[in-house]
């Protein structure tokens, strides 16, 4: 009955949080009353100290998701854009910010300039071309998701031409090591029989640590047996600087770049 009742009560008391949050959404004007070019850059600044360390100094991507593409996942309009800078995105990286409410709308529209510049940007590379270094001679697939297939080594690209400007694509295969996402940090565990066992790391507590190797297992140690555990500041991806020529990666970042939440 205990567990029935407190499940009732946690119901019962996100409704609630549901309906305040509701209700503060009509508030929120539909239209941003600071949408001047002086509030924009006034915004730009704000950005710069708030948000470019994720999302770049120019919204090009990084931590955070590409801003130059003018499309949001949380929502595209003004009040929409409020709400998601206000309070941030559940689950994820992106916190809810401190800024005052005409802070907020300043950033936005610092943001919603960078989206107008964003949508002129086309990849220079043929599509079909870079789909084929991917599946072929970049072997990208063996650690890369796209639409449902593919390895989980590295992170899922279905939406990656979504949140990552052309820069950042080219960038990540010339220069992996620049931009290594929290979620795939790399580390070696050294066993006491110095076998040495790569990967990215899941989980870690003071006891454990766990790891998906470079084969793609899983692979649980506990620290007591082990000798040490090396954290790596580069990325298990290869550096394609010399392995691709260049029109083969600006190919590839063509197909990266098409890649919006369905498989071309």
């Amino acid at each position: 009955m205990r567990w029935r009742l407190l499940l009732v009560l946690s119901v019962a008391l996100c409704a609630q949080e549901g309906a305040q949050d509701r209700a503060e959404d009509l508030k929120i004007p539909e239209k941003n009353p600071f949408d001047t070019e002086a509030d924009a850059k006034v915004g730009r600044q704000y950005f710069l100290g708030h948000c470019s360390f994720c999302h770049g100094s120019e919204g090009e991507g990084g931590r955070g998701v590409n801003l130059t593409t003018g499309r949001y996942r949380m929502g595209s309009s003004d009040r929409e854009l409020f709400r998601t800078v206000r309070r941030g995105i559940p689950g994820s990286e992106m916190p809810g910010t401190g800024l005052s409410e005409p802070e907020i709308w300043k950033v936005i529209a610092h943001v919603r300039r960078l989206g107008a510049q964003g949508a002129e940007e086309k990849a220079t590379g043929d599509v079909a071309a870079g789909r084929a270094v991917y599946d072929g001679k970049g072997a990208c697939a063996q650690c890369h998701w796209i639409g449902g297939r593919g390895g989980v080594l590295g992170p899922d690209l279905t939406e990656i031409g979504m949140r990552r400007a052309l820069k950042f694509l080219r960038a990540s295969l010339t220069e992996p090591d620049a931009q290594v996402a929290e979620d795939y940090s790399t580390v070696a565990v050294v066993t006491r029989a110095g076998e040495r066992i790569r990967g990215a790391k899941l989980n870690e507590d003071d006891y454990s640590i766990q790891i998906r190797d470079t084969r793609e297992a899983l692979r649980s140690f506990r620290k007591a047996e082990i000798k040490e555990v090396v954290r790596e500041k580069g990325s298990l991806m290869p550096a394609y600087g010399t392995a691709l020529t260049a029109t083969e990666i600006e190919n590839l970042v063509a197909y990266l770049s098409s890649l919006r939440g369905k498989t071309p």
